[in-house]
């Protein structure tokens, strides 16, 4: 006669109901039998334990389940202890042993079956897609009543008993896709390895825990936000139904299950009734059973069918059961999140300052929270900054995205002479020292002499050497001093020009760029230690020298097609209209600009590339500049533009 026992029943049932892969609670993450794959979207750390109470002929209490879980980024470990999650047999064996008063007394048989504790592992591919293993550990112990008989002068008929421990691993895998958040999908396999031990003894080997090959598919439909349905199919022909409903902090469950091997087809129920904490989780559940339970068995079925589900089974009892959760968060909660980075400026070392005032990148980042957050994002390039550079703070509302510029430095002292493919990261702070989030993102740098094209961005080549171009023109004017010494002051500016001019070009040679027209740029010093450049490198270097002496200049860029054509050089000579004789009488070989504070100055165009006399340089820039600035509306049209220096 059977008291107590368990045959092949669904695996996939779990003692608080299945809740699918709800972001609403965790403590059903904790079930293995459901949760084979062991899914999880705790943050950090998770702990729960089950006590219960089961209804037999008398009334037994009882620790169910412990368990702890572990997140480590996109890893989950989990390992569970089940002290609750057993089963005894206990029957006759049909035979007996007369004693020596003559009574006779029945042979028993003691079969006990035991889970005692597992661990699981997932990993999270993405948000959508995680897999991942449990490994379950059973412990078997037989124990039957024999009669042997000795002989000696007569024969004797002794009670013996034979024992055997088996223990084994069971392991299975399993995957869940999240399609979105309202459909997700489960499949798992059953009894997919089993290793350990085998009976020795072949009168227990009938007794040995089932492991057949199995597989299980679960659906989760969420249709509106407070509720959800759950189902769950194995390929044994069993499968359980579930519908859930959250009322803020509160949910209701109700699952149905069935099995082949009970009665009837709608064998049983899960009511649950829970309540969410900020950092815990109670869950009262119950497990109703709609057969009598308390009806002795015999062993014919058991000897049938076998063992392969220790906590349902058609001699399981009906059962109350309290889970206490805990989650322990001791890692910072992201507040905002980056979606992506798009790096929209290659780095020229030389452009120092316009990394100050243009960002080199944008992210588009969303805000976590039900608040706005004021963020502060950061960045650093590998081999550029040795500290994060922080960028302005933006504030974003709740749920919402938006796109945050991200600028850097690029130090004065930092140098290459090839161009390098290195990395930007990318971080955001709300609260804590700690980054809420950080993204990495390749950045290409150039060398010191690389240029992007862009006129205006030749300044940079100017002012970078202008230590080079002070003493170069010192020493220049200084050799010149008593002509300068002669003259009025209102000239002053003029000739400097045409003496440095004179000096510039004594021992230089027009040199085409060999490497890429538009993409190498000489510094000052390099142009007159190489004698030669082509236009972009002769004006750098002709404004750099005036510049260093104090005179105004500016680059005039003819553009074609939206491609630089040619750049050539406009210097202020600090006279005003009416002293335009005391250098020419050609109204067209200058121009008249506003200065800053609303005087009229006359200024000079230089063909830099001229490299024969001033007055030959002054006529070339001249007549270019009347003809495609002026004549031709260049400068109207947005074909000719005027970049000042400073």
């Amino acid at each position: 006669m059977i008291t107590n026992g368990s045959i092949l029943s669904q695996s996939s049932f779990g003692l608080n109901g299945y809740w699918g892969l709800s972001l609403n609670f965790n403590t059903p993450l904790y079930s293995y039998e459901s949760n084979i794959s062991n899914y999880s979207h705790l943050e950090d750390w998770g702990f729960s334990f089950l006590y219960g109470a089961e209804f037999s002929k008398s009334t037994n209490t009882n620790i169910y389940s412990i368990s702890l879980a572990k997140t480590l980024e996109k890893h989950n470990l989990s390992t569970r202890f089940t002290p609750g999650y057993q089963k005894e047999f206990i029957f006759n064996t049909g035979e007996s042993i007369i004693v020596e008063d003559t009574s006779a007394q029945s042979l028993t048989a003691n079969f006990t079956y035991k889970e005692l504790f597992g661990i699981g592992y997932s990993y999270k591919f993405t948000d959508q897609f995680n897999a991942g293993a449990t490994f379950r550990f059973f412990t078997q112990d037989f124990s039957q009543e024999i009669v042997t008989p000795i002989f000696e002068d007569t024969l004797y008929l002794v009670r013996d008993t034979q024992e055997e421990k088996i223990n084994f691993w069971k392991a299975d895998i399993g995957v869940n896709y999240i399609l979105n958040e309202y459909l997700n999908f489960s499949l798992a396999s059953i009894n997919l390895l089993n290793f350990g031990e085998k009976a020795e003894n072949s009168n227990f080997e009938q007794f040995e825990i089932k492991r057949d090959l199995a597989a299980l598919f679960g659906v989760n439909v969420t249709p509106i936000n407070s509720l959800a349905v759950n189902f769950i199919y194995e390929t044994t022909s069993s499968y359980q139904m579930s519908l859930n409903g959250y009322l803020g902090d509160l949910a209701l469950g109700l699952t149905l299950f069935h099995d082949k091997y009970q009665e009837p087809t709608i064998a049983g129920m899960v009511p649950t009734i829970s309540y969410k904490g900020e950092i815990f989780e109670l869950f009262l559940s119950g497990v109703k059973y709609f057969s009598d339970r308390k009806k002795d068995f015999g062993v014919t079925g058991f000897l049938e069918n076998g063992i392969t589900n220790i906590i349902n089974n058609p001699y399981s009892f009906d059962k109350v059961l309290l889970t206490v959760s805990i989650n322990i968060n001791t890692i910072a909660k992201k507040s905002v999140e980056f979606i992506d980075v798009q790096v929209v400026k290659d780095i020229y070392p030389t452009f120092t300052d316009n990394y100050i005032d243009y960002p080199f990148a944008y992210a588009e980042i969303v805000n976590l929270t039900d608040e706005y957050v004021n963020v502060k994002p950061m960045a650093r390039i590998e081999g550029v900054n040795e500290e994060n550079i922080q960028s302005p703070i933006s504030s974003i509302a709740p749920y919402d995205t938006a796109k945050v510029p991200f600028y850097i430095i690029v130090p004065e002292t930092y140098v290459s002479d090839k161009a390098v493919l290195s990395y930007a990261d990318f971080y955001l702070f709300v609260l804590s020292e700690q980054p809420d989030d950080q993204f990495q993102k390749a950045v290409l740098i150039n060398s010191n002499n690389s240029w992007d094209g862009r006129v205006s961005n030749l300044q940079y080549f100017i002012k970078k050497d202008l230590e080079f171009s002070i003493n170069y023109s010192k020493a220049v004017l200084s050799r010149n001093k008593t002509l300068l010494d002669t003259l009025h002051n209102e000239l002053e500016d003029f000739y400097k020009a045409k003496i440095l001019f004179y000096e510039f070009i004594k021992h230089l040679t027009y040199i085409s760029d060999p490497r890429a027209s538009g993409e190498y740029v000489q510094f000052p010093n390099e142009t007159i230690e190489l004698k030669g450049g082509d236009c972009d490198d002769l004006s750098v270097c002709y404004s750099s020298l005036l510049e260093s002496v104090g005179i105004q200049t500016a680059l005039v860029d003819y553009k074609a097609n939206g491609k630089v054509r040619h750049v050539n050089v406009l210097f202020n000579t600090k006279l005003v209209p009416g002293q335009a004789k005391l250098i020419t009488n050609n109204d067209t070989k200058y121009f008249i600009r506003e200065s800053f504070d609303g005087k009229d100055e006359i200024w000079l165009p230089v063909e830099v590339t001229s490299l024969t006399n001033f007055e030959t340089a002054w006529s070339l820039g001249s007549e270019k500049f009347n003809k495609e600035a002026i004549n031709d509306l260049g400068i109207v049209k947005g074909k000719v533009a005027i970049i000042d220096i400073y």
